[in-house]
């Protein structure tokens, strides 16, 4: 490798970066000047606490996250099909790794709400009354590496990918931020095609009517295709938080947050989702 390939696999984190901060900056610039609804800011910072602590365990104990995992497995010999990476096939390979993956995160969403076990670490992100672009980042410290060696392992055995479709589909994920903002945008009667602020807000709802429904993250057409698709009505924009209001009060709870008490754990998974 000479110094200006060198230099280029430096800067690729820095861009990342940056490209992430731009998202939450717009983002977070749209839900403060228009929110969907009014909400109390405290909690930002104990999102954002919840989201370090993730970064920090799953770079010491995984090496990094996500996407290595795909391209690691591919770097083994895994990979039965291989994605076209050059030209038009370029664009055809981005497309079919989109849609595995965000079916594998699909799977995986709905998996997180029906086995106690993930439910007890998945329910801290369900727990922010005060859903917002923060929201996005508050997940137990353990669901990304679970989920590295769940849906990017396998995703990885079935398709080769080359490192611009992997950064193509990471880059994609950014767009979380967006359905996580307190904005009040949805898509209406193109709803299926696109996640969007309001169809998202629908899946965190508190209110027992909106249990079960809107699990996709980028695709709701996984949400048709399953069942779970429900379209909000125009003026709908329910709060958010869990029904039985549980949530941390500090970061040490938010930290720990599956070690709760052990019966109330059991019963949200049961009567809520």
């Amino acid at each position: 490798m000479n110094l200006s390939q060198s230099l280029v696999d430096l800067a690729a984190p820095a861009r990342g970066f940056a490209a992430l901060a731009a998202v939450f900056g717009v983002c977070f610039l749209a839900e403060t000047f228009a929110p969907g609804l009014r909400r109390r800011p405290a909690g930002r910072g104990l999102n954002l606490g919840v989201w370090l602590v993730s970064l920090v365990i799953n770079a010491v104990s995984a090496g990094s996250v996500g996407a290595l995992a795909t391209l690691a497995v591919n770097a083994a010999g895994g990979g039965w099909i291989v994605l076209p990476s050059q030209g038009l096939g370029l664009i055809a390979g981005c497309l079919i790794y989109l849609a595995a993956m965000d079916l594998g995160e699909y799977l995986f969403h709905r998996a997180q709400h029906a086995i106690p076990a993930l439910w007890a670490m998945h329910s801290l992100h369900h727990s922010d009354p005060d859903f917002g672009v923060t929201t996005t980042v508050r997940h137990y410290w353990l669901d990304p590496l679970i989920k590295t060696l769940t849906i990017w392992l396998a995703v990885g055995l079935v398709f080769k990918a080359s490192p611009l479709i992997v950064g193509v589909y990471a880059a994609a994920t950014y767009y979380n931020f967006w359905t996580h903002s307190n904005v009040r945008l949805g898509y209406g009667r193109w709803s299926w095609l696109l996640n969007s602020p309001q169809y998202h807000r629908m899946h965190h709802s508190a209110l027992p009517e909106h249990f079960d429904c809107n699990y996709a993250a980028l695709l709701p057409i996984y949400d048709l295709l399953s069942g779970a698709y429900r379209r909000p009505r125009p003026d709908e924009y329910p709060a958010t938080g869990l029904d039985t209001g549980e949530r941390p009060h500090s970061f040490v709870q938010a930290v720990i947050w599956p070690l709760r008490d052990r019966s109330a754990a059991t019963a949200a998974v049961s009567s809520s989702r």
